[in-house]
């Protein structure tokens, strides 16, 4: 068995419902929206972003709902589809770490434990985010891996290798991956002998979980909640 100690446990992050929540950057988005549409085209607050709410819970395309709404009132957008598109994915997210990530986070940091992000999106989005979130206060801009800026996604074994290279002469390096998704999330983990770890959904997640996938999509632990992982690795001061 390796020698375990905290700072030989590297952890790599998914950001979407694994750090935070992504249905809060949605209803960020939506918020952001409506007060655009209240300051520039005076209709009424709140009346917007309860379209968007509304239809994104039905299941149904809220900025297609909207803009029927918007051509329905007589409110000219050029575009309007786009427009809306542009400023979800452009705006400045309020969003917050919650009690549990933060103390998560401030463990792993304070124990010296490497952390890393992989994340697929648009690199302005996911870094608006994360500064939003205040997750750079624990995990630094180079440990950071946006699909974007890469041009591999999560399935992609070019982050992880890259990952690994910055520890290639610490053959005692014990590498995890925590994620939400089972589609997309674990591949590269458990083909490259990494622990998997699924953080369960709270009944707040985007993706589903329970959805049929091949064995080397499955993680191999599950957890409820992010600092779970503190006790894994606060169990190598024993060791």
């Amino acid at each position: 068995m390796k020698d375990r100690t905290p700072e030989s446990q590297v952890i790599i992050f998914d950001l979407d419902d694994t750090l935070y929540k992504e249905v809060d950057f949605v209803m960020s988005a939506y918020h952001h929206i409506d007060r655009l549409l209240v300051a520039e085209h005076d209709t009424k607050p709140g009346k917007a972003f309860r379209i968007l709410r509304d239809s994104f819970k039905a299941g149904v395309n809220p900025f297609d709902t909207l803009s029927a709404w918007l051509d329905k009132e007589g409110i000219s957008i050029p575009d309007a589809v786009q427009w809306m598109v542009d400023e979800y994915r452009n705006h400045r997210p309020i969003l917050k770490l919650d009690d549990n990530t933060t103390n998560a986070l401030m463990f792993l940091a304070e124990m010296n434990v490497p952390m890393f992000i992989i994340t697929d999106g648009r690199s302005f989005t996911q870094r608006n985010k994360i500064r939003a979130l205040g997750i750079d206060e624990f995990i630094p801009w180079n440990n950071v891996f946006i699909s974007e800026e890469i041009g591999f996604d999560k399935t992609n074994p070019y982050a992880f290798n890259e990952i690994k290279k910055r520890f290639a002469d610490n053959a005692a390096i014990e590498y995890m991956f925590v994620g939400d998704n089972p589609a997309k999330d674990f591949l590269v983990a458990n083909t490259n002998g990494a622990l998997s770890v699924l953080l369960l959904d709270n009944g707040k997640n985007i993706h589903p979980q329970d959805i049929k996938v091949d064995q080397k999509h499955k993680a191999k632990f599950y957890i409820k909640q992010l600092q779970e992982l503190n006790d894994y690795v606060a169990d190598a001061l024993y060791f």
